[in-house]
């Protein structure tokens, strides 16, 4: 009797599902192939030699009342843990079975710890489960014991939804959420009783997977997107990113500093396996470090700069850290090198150009299968919508979807509603936030003057504060060296030192922008029967005193072109911020006049000097050539709608002589400055983006200009005669916050208008 109890004590326990199966072996379940439930370890598994991965993971349905709970064991030791739950209560069996549990984990963990090896030494690092020392109730310790079993980050990929992560944080939940009373009750009863352990603790979602589970994730299309993306990355010694001094773009701070930082790293602890001829088995071994990785939560707001940027460098590198060497198009390539096929550095700088653009999508792609949302990818969705407008055009469908897609990630991230307290301590972490919603915010409103669509932000709904006027080697180092620069700040947060930052012109054209949001909600808003003319000089007024407010470096100065030795960086940030500056007085003069305003001279002065301004980047394309790009955007953005004035102005004057605001203004200036616009447009080739647009504009202010001049001596009038309206239709065949409907008779337009 007492021998066949021992050998019923010591026989395995076959462990069932809820439907009365056996229950199958991870290996097997992950494959989708039958298990024969041998003890203790199956068939298949000993033929593959995974032996030390063969573990039953067992997780029951979750019931009311204290014996619903969860068992998780090996089958190789679930015949020990038998006995010694018999006899005691529901509560002491489970806080038992938890401990046996936990140690069985740890068991297997260090099974396959001994039998997996990473290139990078991860098989020497340790992984935290649940242990039967838990401070938590035993209860809560099985509830860990099967996090740490079955649900970890990434888990879904086998099946390739290409979702969030499990249990990831909800971002952030503003006054009207859900979450907002319950809110406002845990923190009234944590000041009653002074701590709130009692809380019930939330799945830990920082558990990370192992290794075996992330091969198993690292299946077909997810294989083939960490292939593509490590095939792209520059070999050693044949790529580097420049390092840009002095220069006043938000891309050229700290991302490129840390692009540059990353690439090291790489080439540095995996240089060995990214040379000219790769193997997928070693490219493999990189993609499984990189997404093991990123499934360690990041802290957004580390207050010690190393430390933020180290999760994300050295032996931490994660998919969003290749993404910021992607987000650079500008790599510089020796000429002639052989990892490119001997290739010359144009050729290999246009190919790395469509690489990088798509490596970018990938990596952001990847860091969304393994972590949750977090700043880095903001910052990489930031990147891309800018790179995406200069590939396909600012009025694509692809960068006004990247640009939506960075606006819903960063508003998910609360980057909207910083909080502006006076203790408030600058750091890398913190100013990075605002310095890319203050971008963010910039180029949305960009995108909506140039396609007349609406805006998804709103100065309505932004309360975070202005980014500091601080240098980016300030904020990497931290400590002394920015508490300095804090105190050489003035009141308004701009520095005092002259000196022009990235920052300080992201806060000067963030002023201009949110100014230029409430423009917007009164051009494109619902239309109303009348909007008061007092709110539009409001609007001018602000911006004026708002300008008067900027540092005298950001001031632009006619001088600074004839310099040779100036910055051009420092000349294209002035002039780009002048040119939003009169942007927003060009549209308040536009919609005084479409509310009934007389035309006193203003839009006409405004005009000639955006056309003027605009044409310094053509007339000095040598000079600017390292903003190539911007030209498309720059010239139809700011100098095609003030054209379509002067065009207006040459077919009905509104003047004789010299303009009374300004001497300069005269028809022979508005001829010449609207023939080198037409010279501008039609040197832009028609396949870039934006090209047919600037072909179309091309098109209208030549017949304008051939009018003019081919038919001033036969006709009394400088301008059309109603019946030729007919036959030339000024219109440019897109939309340009309606810039040029009222460029048709006036009896046409003055109908449009009534109605």
């Amino acid at each position: 009797m007492a021998a066949s109890s021992a050998s019923s004590a010591a026989s395995p326990v076959l462990l069932r599902r809820p439907n009365g199966r056996p229950v199958a072996c991870d290996n097997c379940r992950s494959r989708k192939v039958a298990c024969d439930h041998r003890h203790p370890v199956c068939r298949r598994c000993a033929d593959r030699g995974q032996e030390a991965e063969c573990v039953y993971t067992y997780s029951a349905p979750r019931e009311a009342g204290p014996s619903a709970g969860v068992v998780t064991t090996s089958q190789r030791d679930a015949g020990a843990a038998a006995p010694r739950t018999a006899g005691m209560g529901p509560m002491a069996r489970l806080g038992a079975a938890a401990g046996e549990h936990s140690r069985s984990l740890r068991r297997a963990e260090v099974r396959r710890q001994a039998s997996v090896g990473i290139h990078d030494g991860r098989a020497a690092q340790g992984y935290s489960f649940a242990s039967s020392s838990s401070p938590l109730d035993p209860s809560q310790r099985g509830r860990d014991v099967v996090a740490s079993a079955t649900t970890t980050p990434g888990g879904h990929l086998p099946s390739e939804r290409a979702s969030s992560p499990l249990h990831q944080a909800p971002g952030y939940l503003g006054f009207t959420s859900y979450s907002s009373v319950f809110e406002e009750t845990k923190n009234s009863l944590s000041m009653l009783q002074g701590f709130h352990a009692w809380l019930p603790q939330p799945i830990n979602d920082r558990l990370r997977q192992d290794t075996g589970e992330l091969s198993r994730c690292l299946c077909s299309p997810t294989r083939e997107m960490c292939l593509v993306v490590l095939r792209g990355i520059p070999a050693p010694n044949t790529g580097y990113i420049e390092p840009i001094q002095e220069s006043p773009f938000y891309r050229d701070g700290w991302q490129r500093v840390m692009a540059r930082r990353v690439l090291a790293d790489l080439h540095e602890r995996f240089g060995s396996h990214l040379g000219p001829c790769r193997v997928d088995s070693q490219l493999e071994e990189i993609a499984l470090c990189l997404s093991d990785n990123t499934t360690r939560p990041f802290h957004e707001l580390e207050p010690d700069p190393e430390k933020w940027i180290g999760q994300f460098t050295g032996p931490n590198l994660r998919w969003e850290s290749l993404g910021f060497v992607f987000s650079y198009n500008d790599l510089v390539f020796p000429e002639g090198d052989p990892a490119h096929g001997g290739l010359d550095s144009k050729t290999a700088q246009k190919e790395w150009t469509e690489i990088s653009r798509v490596c970018l999508g990938l990596c952001m792609d990847l860091s969304r299968r393994f972590a949750s949302a977090n700043g880095l990818l903001a910052q990489l969705s930031h990147r891309r919508a800018t790179l995406e407008s200069i590939h396909a055009g600012d009025a694509s469908y692809s960068a006004w979807r990247s640009t939506a897609e960075a606006v819903a990630l960063v508003t998910f991230l609360g980057m909207h509603a910083e909080s502006n307290v006076p203790s408030y301590e600058p750091t890398l972490a913190s100013e990075s936030r605002r310095r890319l919603f203050a971008q963010l915010f910039v180029g949305e409103k960009d995108g909506v003057l140039f396609t007349g669509r609406p805006p998804r932000l709103s100065h309505r709904y932004a309360f975070t504060p202005l980014p500091l006027d601080l240098r980016d080697e300030d904020l990497l180092v931290g400590g002394e060296a920015l508490k300095r620069a804090v105190q050489g700040l003035d009141e308004n947060g701009w520095n005092t030192s002259g000196k022009i930052y990235s920052a300080t012109v992201t806060r000067a054209r963030c002023i201009v922008a949110l100014i230029r949001d409430e423009l917007v909600e009164i051009g494109i808003g619902k239309p109303r029967q009348k909007v008061a003319s007092a709110l539009l000089r409001d609007l001018k007024e602000r911006q004026i005193e708002a300008v008067k407010e900027f540092p005298p470096s950001l001031a632009y100065n006619p001088a600074d072109i004839a310099d040779p030795d100036a910055n051009v960086n420092l000349i294209f940030a002035r002039i780009l911020l002048q040119l939003e500056q009169l942007q927003n007085l060009f549209l308040v003069e536009r919609l005084l006049l479409k509310h009934g305003e007389l035309d006193e001279g203003g839009i006409l002065l405004i005009a000639f000097q955006l056309v003027s301004l605009t044409l310094l980047f053509w007339t000095h394309k040598d000079r600017f050539a390292p903003f190539r790009n911007d030209f498309e955007w720059l010239v139809m953005a700011f100098a095609t709608p003030s054209g379509g004035i002067l065009c207006m102005e040459l077919l009905n004057p509104t003047f004789k002589g010299n303009h009374p605001k300004d001497a300069s203004i005269t028809r022979s200036n508005i001829i010449q400055q609207l023939s080198l616009l037409i010279g501008f447009l039609e040197w832009i080739d028609p396949s870039r983006p934006n090209g047919d647009m600037c072909m179309t504009a091309s098109a209208v202010m030549r017949r304008v200009l051939d009018h003019v001049l081919n038919y001033t001596a036969a006709s009394e009038n400088l301008s059309w005669r109603p019946e030729e309206l007919d036959d030339v239709q000024l219109d440019f065949s897109f939309e340009l916050f309606d810039t040029f409907d009222w460029m048709k008779y006036d009896g046409v337009a003055n109908q449009g208008m009534e109605s």
